[in-house]
């Protein structure tokens, strides 16, 4: 009778990162292959958890608070228990300084920020497949390679098989980035000739235009008309983008629209205000088009992890929308439309005046459409129990005006989403 092996547990990777956006990241990658993921938020809580019960691999971010990458790499070198435990720095430096740093404190890999999943985890799978078998003699004085470089004297003594990996995976990352940055340039250099074609398509006409009329003030009007077609039709292009990724997401932006524009005539908003409020809740959800949509439409209750992969949407919407002129606030209305008035909300748990009037109204018509509407993994819950929890929230998570409002247009005024 042959005994059976057992299998082997999956690998300990010990995630030090400062950054709880990235580390988030780092850690769904991760799981998804199958590893077990420990967390430190710097280089000394990273130590003291290996130390406590060593992993099998350790990524570090190196710029971090109260101890760097590079001394938690050095640190962990010169420990009996852990002299052995691969370690890959992880890192947005790229300066040739920086990797003779590297070097200098035995690091095993080197991949810089923004990294490519796949190149980060075959770097991940070869040094675990691969593991150092012999501790280091450190009886042994090992003669350095002098090395001058911007005017500064390096000694380098890590031993010269290491230093070879290290190079080459440095060496990896460069010609993956550069590949990257080749097919980005192809991309923005094909973009920049069709814009300047519109641009120069457009500018004529326009040209002929302003040679056909007068500078009257009708001229002026339907300019501006113009403008704010280009302007709406700049939303549409996102609604249409985002409508292909999920139309569930969109159709809910198109409705929330709806009812929220209503609010803002019936408070007194100016046109004006209006027109930016109508805009704004279009592409509340812009944000979420960097969430898996195997979380977006999960069947059943969210964990911890997709729940806070969820929440980064309002920052990821305001950081896509910040650059763009509109005439209104639209980014701060995106970040801000899942605050509540006691402070509960986020991202950044404001409170009463500091969140925006149409944040407020935004946010009271984002509640009534999702608990309504039907998605996914669940049944709509009816406007019924919508009305009665933003009722139920008034003046403490909800805009009173607002909620009173909504609950007049639809008991009231006839108000539906049809």
């Amino acid at each position: 009778m042959t005994q059976e092996t057992a299998p082997a547990s999956p690998a300990t990777i010990l995630v030090v990162e400062d950054s709880r956006t990235q580390a988030l990241e780092l850690k769904l990658l991760l799981e998804e292959q199958g590893y077990n993921v420990r967390q430190a938020e710097n280089g000394k809580q990273g130590l003291e958890s290996a130390m406590e019960a060593p992993p099998d691999l350790i990524l570090s971010d190196i710029e971090m608070p109260e101890m760097t990458g590079y001394q938690l790499c050095e640190a962990a070198k010169k420990t009996d228990n852990l002299n052995c435990v691969p370690v890959i720095l992880l890192t947005s430096l790229s300066d040739a300084e920086d990797i003779l740093r590297g070097l200098n404190v035995n690091a095993d890999s080197y991949v810089t920020k923004p990294y490519n999943p796949y190149f980060l985890l075959s770097k991940i799978q070869h040094l675990l497949e691969n593991p150092i078998l012999e501790k280091p003699d450190r009886s042994i004085t090992r003669e350095g390679i002098e090395l001058r470089f911007r005017g500064k004297r390096y000694v380098i003594t890590t031993p010269p098989e290491k230093m070879l990996s290290l190079m080459l995976s440095t060496y990896e990352d460069s010609v993956l980035k550069n590949y990257e940055l080749s097919k980005t340039q192809e991309a923005l250099e094909e973009l920049t000739d069709k814009l300047e074609e519109k641009v120069a398509e457009r500018t004529a006409s326009l040209k002929q235009e302003v040679a056909e009329r007068t500078a009257t003030g009708q001229e002026l009007a339907e300019t501006v008309k113009r403008l704010k077609r280009a302007m709406q039709e700049i939303i549409q292009a996102m609604v249409a983008t985002l409508r292909i990724r999920d139309p569930y997401t969109a159709d809910h932006q198109s409705r929330v629209s709806w009812l929220a524009t209503a609010i803002a005539r019936e408070v007194g908003m100016e046109k004006h205000m209006v027109d930016g409020m109508r805009m704004a809740c279009m592409i509340h959800d812009i944000g979420k088009i960097a969430v898996p949509l195997d979380i977006l439409n999960k069947p059943g209750r969210l964990s911890a992890i997709e729940f806070a992969l969820i929440k980064t949407h309002p920052e990821v919407g305001h950081d896509i929308l910040k650059s763009v002129e509109f005439p209104w606030p639209i980014a701060e209305i995106v970040l801000q439309h899942h605050e509540r008035l006691d402070g509960t909300g986020y991202p950044n748990g404001l409170s009463g005046d500091q969140i925006l009037r149409e944040a407020k109204i935004l946010a009271v018509a984002d509640v009534v459409e999702a608990m309504s509407s039907h998605r996914p993994y669940r049944a709509g819950l009816g406007i019924d129990l919508a009305l009665e929890e933003i009722h139920h929230k008034k003046g403490t998570a909800f805009d009173p005006e607002a909620v009173e409002v909504c609950i007049h247009l639809f008991r009231e005024k006839g108000f539906t989403f049809d």
